[in-house]
């Protein structure tokens, strides 16, 4: 499998179930703080020891993940300000630090605002690790191994989180230690950002958190159930946006954003509750309300009359202030669901029909 499309998958299937947590707990723009303020962690981790490639980045990059995260709950608790406005204070204040930083003493060094922002997963071949004699690109390396702890972490707290995410209260009454489990789980958060940070950039790390997550939840209600269903689409999103991209020679990090807002944009107006779902449902049940109206109409004259004028193919249009189309078109739905029989110019009710026809009493108490 090529490199860039494995890194794209494991990061896709690292970020897609932490997502849909963080939309759950109303925390879908922390991951857009954390994407951001972590290269403040990744800058100062550089001036301490003035390589690129140390692990203490990897360190310094996630700490900062979880400083940004307490600096909003403080802020957040002091019911001064909402937490989303917290958000937008901490968030630009750490980030333009990092700029700043840069701009002014890391000129010289290999750290591009650019590249961190919009990553480019075409490059993840390029550093690799001998395994077995396979060379494996590195951020395939880390991005399956978080994937694995990702897994595992979820697995053994799945009871945990569940009641954390939806009643916080009760879970500190039957004594979930809801305080370490958030920092944890925030913690796992920022490590996965920053493991996908020189692959894919930001604003991939965002829409892989997001958009999956989003996307699942207009199909399903059930946890576990969303989690399997944001997986599966992030992949998928995943290997299309990867093929679109390859084929168009364009950037493979931003053809898969716009496949997750694409696909997250069909399911909303497709979804259960979508606008042509409630179009299609809205038009279904107005043209349900015009068989049975058609019905109690034939079936009360028919009741007085066999050949009631009412009745009349000529007429009935007029009785019911429908125009002809409407008229044909009804009497043809019921004609075909066998509820409906034409003799001459009358439309009569067939046993089924007559059936139907005194349902539709009961119903409407006629």
């Amino acid at each position: 499998m090529d490199d860039a499309l494995l890194v794209l998958l494991l990061t896709a299937a690292a970020c897609a179930p932490l997502g849909v947590f963080l939309i759950l707990r109303r925390l879908s723009m922390m991951a857009d703080a954390i994407s951001h303020t972590v290269l403040l962690g990744i800058v100062l981790a550089f001036f301490l020891t003035h390589d690129l490639g140390s692990p203490w980045l990897l360190f310094g990059a996630a700490l900062m993940g979880v400083i940004t995260v307490s600096l909003v709950e403080l802020l957040g608790k002091t019911n001064l300000v909402k937490y989303d406005d917290a958000i937008g204070v901490i968030f630009p204040l750490l980030f333009a630090l990092a700029v700043i930083l840069i701009s002014k003493y890391a000129g010289n060094a290999h750290l591009d605002t650019d590249m961190v922002l919009m990553g480019e997963v075409i490059y993840a071949g390029l550093n690799t690790v001998e395994i077995g004699g396979v060379e494996v690109a590195a951020s395939s390396i880390k991005m399956g191994g978080l994937l694995l702890v990702i897994a595992a972490f979820i697995a053994v707290f799945y009871k945990e989180l569940k009641v954390s995410t939806f009643d916080g209260e009760y879970a500190q009454i039957i004594g979930i230690p809801t305080g370490i489990l958030f920092y944890a789980f925030m913690s796992l958060t920022s490590l996965t950002t920053v493991a996908a940070f020189d692959a894919v950039g930001a604003i991939l790390v965002i829409s892989f958190f997001i958009a999956p997550g989003a996307t699942a939840l207009l199909f399903t209600k059930h946890l576990s159930h969303t989690l399997l269903l944001a997986l599966l689409i992030a992949v998928v999103n995943a290997v299309i946006g990867y093929a679109f991209a390859v084929h168009m020679n364009a950037s493979i990090a931003g053809l898969c954003a716009v496949m997750n807002m694409l696909v997250y944009l069909g399911a909303l107006l497709t979804g259960p509750k979508g606008a042509v779902t409630s179009y299609i449902r809205r038009l279904q049940s107005v043209r349900q309300m015009q068989r049975d109206l058609f019905l109690l109409h034939i079936g009360r004259h028919t009741a007085e009359c066999k050949e009631s004028a009412e009745n009349d193919a000529g007429e009935i249009g007029n009785h019911l202030k429908w125009n002809e189309n409407k008229v044909r078109r009804v009497s043809r739905e019921l004609i075909d669901r066998h509820l409906l029989a034409r003799e001459g110019s009358y439309y009569l009710l067939t046993e089924a029909g007559a059936a139907a026809y005194t349902a539709l009493c009961k119903r409407y108490y006629i």
